[in-house]
């Protein structure tokens, strides 16, 4: 694999992936973009498409449609679960499993906080990436890759599975060369390659290796118009646990249906779509009210050379016979049908961010009571955070690893789960009453009532519904 060489899904994606982080950084990126979202009308200068663009207002139903997500998903703390899986009890090793869990990232950034920001960005572009390694102080960290930042990979086939066979990151900084004219900055890109390579005549064994190169574009002699460009190896090394060569990339993607390398489809692209679409309107309905909604006043029989004030201590006059003044008034429906137009764009973005959250509903669901859906069924934001859960499980296991060893994936019970039911809403007085009702009258169980409760967000956050009855009889006895 080329170093320089960015992988066929990225060319492809770039562009969609601009286009979301425009639309969610909000008007002035959008604006600064200029004619990428908002294209110059026939015959406008340059002055006129600044005016046209100044005009228009942004409405940022994307990025608020993100937040609500987000609140909605983390609305319930997620569980993380690594006491079941620890093979040891030594005070060193769970010391630098909760190392991990409260600053993750060495940056104070803890697990449930890096979680938030893994899911923030599947759901704004569709992908994100986390390396999870051991730091000098032998405590495990993790590295995160915007989708950007993944350059380029590679996938072999293992056995009976596929794995990450090579993977190109990538790491900008800036530095100065004195000897350079005038003390130019020249930018110095950097790029970190994790690489399988497997023994002869092995397809399962193998070491990972980790290699950093630089490329230098710097400036050319003032007049030349030539430029270099070289890459450099600067380091390679094996990745090691305890001197033993990892036998995998230590690298997970995280993305809203799968944790494979390539790009999936971005969550919110629809409503992308409609709030560009919306700016646009809005250009076209603010550029119609600037010239036309304002009355503009006119005369015929008048002296040109006679100064005209229009005020209520004014008076026009004239000695000229059948002298006449009026106003000019716009009286088409051209704005209102851009205005009605504006309107449907709106309900039509409301309609898709709300998509996200429908679950078929289970027969005999309603009245106010939360909705459960049809056993296993998730909506489609639950659908994500599922994936989600898998993918940072992932990550949790390989800090695990590096502190446990052993074999990858031989503790199930570490695991990151978010709340997926997220069709749930705090149930109503009238509801609650009816729930006991029916289980009074013995319409219901007990675990139903308890159920339906926990759902309706009655009983305490992390309480099952075993714990609840597991209550109710201690009281009782």
């Amino acid at each position: 694999m080329t170093v320089g060489k960015t992988h066929p899904d990225y060319d492809a994606n770039a562009a969609i992936w601009s286009r979301a982080r425009d639309v969610l950084s909000g008007e002035d990126a959008v604006k600064v973009a200029g004619e990428k979202y908002l294209p110059r009308l026939d015959s406008q200068s340059d002055e006129e498409y600044s005016a046209y663009k100044a005009r228009a207002s942004f409405f940022g139903a994307t990025a608020r449609t993100l937040e609500e997500y987000l609140d909605l998903i983390f609305r319930r703390a997620p569980v993380v679960s690594v006491e079941r899986g620890a093979r040891s009890v030594e005070p060193e090793a769970q010391a630098q499993m909760r190392g991990f869990l409260e600053d993750c990232d060495l940056w104070g950034i803890d697990l449930i906080r890096y979680a938030r920001q893994v899911v923030r960005e599947v759901l704004s572009v569709g992908r994100f990436g986390s390396l999870v390694l051991l730091d000098d102080g032998k405590r495990p960290w993790v590295s995160s890759y915007r989708t950007e930042d993944i350059l380029n990979w590679r996938v072999e086939r293992v056995g009976q599975g596929v794995a990450l066979a090579e993977v190109v990151l990538q790491d900008k900084s800036e530095r100065s060369e004195p000897d350079w004219p005038r003390n130019q900055k020249a930018e110095t890109e950097r790029v970190r390659v994790l690489r399988m390579e497997r023994e002869a005549g092995s397809v399962e064994r193998g070491a990972c290796w980790q290699e950093f190169w630089r490329r230098e574009n710097p400036p050319s002699p003032e007049g030349s118009g030539e430029t270099s460009e070289a890459w450099v190896l600067e380091e390679r090394t094996t990745l090691k646990r305890e001197d033993a060569p990892l036998p995998f990339i230590p690298f997970v993607f995280h993305g809203p249906r799968h944790s494979r390398p390539d790009p999936d489809r971005l969550p919110l692209a629809d409503i992308i779509t409609a709030n560009l679409d919306h700016y646009r309107l809005d250009a076209d309905f603010k550029h119609g009210l600037h010239f036309a909604a304002l009355p503009t006043a006119w005369v015929s029989g008048f002296d040109k050379a006679t100064p005209l004030r229009i005020g209520s201590s004014a008076a026009w006059v004239s000695d000229i016979p059948g002298a006449t003044a009026g106003f000019l008034e716009f009286s088409g429906a051209g704005l209102a049908y851009i205005e009605k137009a504006m309107e449907k764009v709106e309900r039509r973005m409301a309609l898709l961010g709300a998509r996200m959250l429908e679950v078929a509903a289970a027969e005999g669901e309603g009245n106010g009571v939360p909705a459960i859906g049809q056993r296993g069924e998730l909506c489609g934001l639950g659908n994500i955070v599922a994936s989600l859960n898998q993918s940072l499980s992932r990550v949790l296991q390989l800090a695990h690893w590096w502190i446990e060893g052993g074999t990858l994936g031989e503790a199930p019970g570490v695991a990151f789960t978010m709340n997926t039911d997220l069709s749930a809403r705090a149930i109503s007085g009238e509801s609650l009453t009816a729930v006991v009702a029916a289980w009074q009258a013995g319409a219901i169980s007990r675990d139903s009532m308890l159920e339906v409760l926990k759902r309706g967000e009655v009983l305490p956050e992390g309480r099952t519904v075993a714990q609840e009855r597991a209550l109710i009889h201690g009281r009782a006895g």
